[in-house]
C-alpha cells in the first residue's frame, strides 16, 4: 500500500513508498514510546548500546548552555527516571544544583533514533538510593573519586588528578575507595518529555511524549 502521507515529489521521485518493511514505531505512537523506552532501559543496563553514553547539557549560572557526556546508569519506565554518577565537586553538579532542568541527548545511528529527554534533575549526596549506587558501582569507577581536586581544577602538568597509590592504573584496596564515598553523587533525572525522532529515506518520523502535560503527539521532523 502506498504512503499516501509522503510528499508528491518523492513519490514522482520514484523513492520506495512501501512501509511494510519499516519498524512498526513509523507508524504508531505506542511503539514509538515503547522504543525509547526499550533503548534507554537497554542502554543502562549495558555498555555495548548507543545509548549508554548520552549527552547532559546542563545550564549555567551566567545562563550558558554546557554540555558532556555521561555514562546511563538506571532507567525506570515506571517511574519515569533516568540516572547517572558524578564527582559532587564537578561543574555539572554544581550547575543542577542551581538550576534542575537539563536535557539528556542520545543517539543511535545504527537504528537511526536520536532521543532528547528533558529532564528536572535531583542531585544526590547521601542517603539509602546513594550508598545503593556507590555499591552497584564498579571498582575501576569507584576510583576516580579519589582525585586530590575537583575535576576542572587547574593542573601544571597533564595528570589524573588521582593520589599516587591510585595512579596509573595501580589497583587499589576497596577499603581504600571508600576514602572517596565522600565525593560521590548521583544524579536523577525525572523525565518530564521525551522528543523521539527515527531518520528514514522514505520520510522522517517525530513524536513528543510530555509527561508533565499528559499529552502525545506526531510532530514534523
Amino acid at each position: 500500500m502506498t504512503d499516501t502521507t509522503l510528499p508528491k515529489t518523492l513519490q514522482e521521485a520514484g523513492v520506495a513508498t512501501e512501509t511494510s518493511s519499516l519498524p512498526v514505531y513509523y507508524s504508531q505512537l505506542d511503539a514509538a514510546e515503547k522504543a525509547a523506552w526499550d533503548m534507554l532501559e537497554d542502554g543502562a543496563a549495558s555498555a555495548k548500546t548507543a545509548f549508554h553514553t548520552p549527552v547532559l547539557a546542563t545550564v549555567a549560572p551566567d545562563g550558558a548552555p554546557l554540555a558532556r557526556t555521561v555514562v546511563l546508569r538506571e532507567a525506570s519506565r515506571a517511574e519515569k527516571i533516568l540516572r547517572a554518577n558524578t564527582d559532587q565537586r564537578s561543574r555539572k553538579a554544581r550547575d543542577l544544583a542551581g538550576e534542575s532542568r537539563a536535557q539528556l541527548h542520545f543517539y543511535d545511528a545504527a537504528a537511526k533514533i536520536q532521543l532528547r529527554a528533558t529532564v528536572r534533575a535531583d542531585l544526590l549526596t547521601e542517603g539509602e538510593a546513594h550508598r545503593r549506587a556507590w555499591e552497584a558501582s564498579a571498582l575501576g569507577s569507584r576510583v576516580c573519586y579519589l582525585a586530590v581536586d575537583a575535576p576542572g581544577a587547574p593542573a601544571p602538568d597533564p595528570t589524573s588528578g588521582l593520589p599516587v597509590d591510585a595512579d596509573e592504573g595501580r589497583r587499589v584496596a576497596a577499603e581504600r575507595l571508600e576514602d572517596g564515598y565522600g565525593n560521590f553523587a548521583i544524579m536523577r533525572f525525572h523525565v518530564e518529555a521525551l522528543d523521539w525522532l527515527y531518520l528514514a529515506s522514505q520520510g522522517h518520523r517525530r513524536a513528543i511524549f510530555d509527561y508533565v502535560a499528559g499529552t502525545r503527539s506526531w510532530v514534523i521532523p
